[in-house]
């Protein structure tokens, strides 16, 4: 089964994620690995454990026994087979397609966390090369620009390249915000702005 053809994602948090401190519980109760297969090896030197996305069934079985809550099983609805933009390693979310900018105008996006959006707003910056999917094997620029020939896309990288337009970005982590403000009272934040110094901006 190739890589675009894959019905289901296979996600293992870095962060969460720690072998040595468990039984492999992933492991010992996949019934792909019971039949024999390599479907989640744990080598002594991993500091991760690795799914294969071509052997996972999908029955979510490790990600039900892992006790850090680390891995995660992602049935598709259907085979994304095109459009791949991104895809940052094995065991990690895909990104399909990208919105497309216009001069002149803001473009936003909103969404739950973990869906693409800091890596495709990074991407349309120019702060970060697409790879199609080949984290392997990273196509160069000009493999980019021919995969996104004949769309607003290729035109689009190709001004940024070339420094012709240049794109500003603005992430908001709004669920960073209670560890930046302790303080429970609207009133009491508003108190701490300095309101000649904000009308003289404006």
């Amino acid at each position: 089964m190739s890589q675009d053809k894959l019905t289901r994602i296979a996600i293992v948090s870095a962060d969460k994620c720690k072998p040595k401190r468990c039984r492999q519980e992933c492991r010992k109760s996949c019934p792909v690995v019971r039949m024999g297969k390599l479907c989640i090896e744990v080598t002594p030197v991993d500091k991760i454990a690795f799914i294969s996305e071509e052997l996972c069934i999908g029955c979510g079985i490790c990600a039900k026994k892992c006790p850090f809550e680390a891995v995660s099983i992602i049935n598709l609805p259907s085979n994304l087979e095109r459009d791949t933009t991104h895809r940052y390693s094995a065991n990690s979310f895909k990104l399909h397609r990208l919105p497309i900018p216009r001069p002149g105008e803001v473009l936003g996006l909103v969404g739950t966390n973990g869906i693409g959006k800091s890596t495709a707003l990074k991407i349309l910056a120019g702060k970060q090369k697409p790879n199609l999917g080949r984290f392997t094997d990273p196509p160069d620029w000009t493999e980019i620009l021919t995969h996104f020939r004949g769309s607003e896309l290729q035109n689009y990288f190709t001004k940024i390249l070339e420094d012709d337009m240049k794109a500003i970005i603005k992430p908001q982590y709004v669920d960073q915000i209670p560890r930046a403000i302790k303080v429970g009272v609207v009133g009491c934040c508003f108190r701490t702005v300095d309101v000649a110094a904000m009308s003289s901006v404006a």
